[in-house]
C-alpha cells in the first residue's frame, strides 16, 4: 500500500448509521443541538459542525419493524482533522454527504415516504449554534 506524501494534508471522511432506542432519541446526547450544534430544518432534526453532522429520521419498513411501526435512525459524518473553525460551507457539505447517504439508505430499506427525507437537498437552517 503506498501512502501519499502530502497525507498530512488529506481529511478523512466516515459515515455511520445507528438504529437509536427511544432513551437515545429523548436522552440528554438526543437530537437537539443544545446550543453546540447549527440545527437544520431537514429529516426529524439535523445538526452539523465545520467537522461533523448528524441527521436524524424515521423508517417505517418491511424490513426493519414492519410499516406500521417507525425505527428512529441517525446518520453521522464524521471528518478527521476537520476544521474547528465555524464554516458554513462545511457545515452545508457535511449536511449535503448525510442527506445523500440517508437517502441511499431509505431506498434501499423501502422507507415509507423516503423517511421523511426529500429527494433533493434544500439547507434551511433552524437554530444558530449558541456556545
Amino acid at each position: 500500500m503506498a501512502t501519499p506524501f502530502d497525507n498530512m494534508n488529506r481529511r478523512r471522511v466516515t459515515v455511520a448509521f445507528q438504529v437509536e432506542s427511544e432513551l437515545q432519541r429523548t436522552g440528554e446526547h438526543s437530537e437537539n443541538g443544545d446550543g453546540y450544534y447549527w440545527e437544520y430544518d431537514l429529516g426529524r432534526n439535523a445538526l452539523a459542525l465545520s467537522h461533523q453532522a448528524r441527521l436524524f429520521f424515521d423508517c417505517a419498513s418491511t424490513r426493519l419493524a414492519g410499516l406500521d411501526k417507525t425505527v428512529p435512525i441517525r446518520a453521522s459524518v464524521n471528518v478527521s482533522n476537520g476544521s474547528e473553525e465555524d464554516d458554513p460551507a462545511l457545515r452545508e457539505a457535511n449536511l449535503a454527504i448525510a442527506h445523500s447517504a440517508a437517502l441511499a439508505m431509505v431506498k434501499e430499506l423501502g422507507c415509507k415516504d423516503n423517511g421523511g427525507l426529500p429527494d433533493k437537498l434544500v439547507v434551511k437552517e433552524k437554530a444558530a449554534r449558541t456556545k
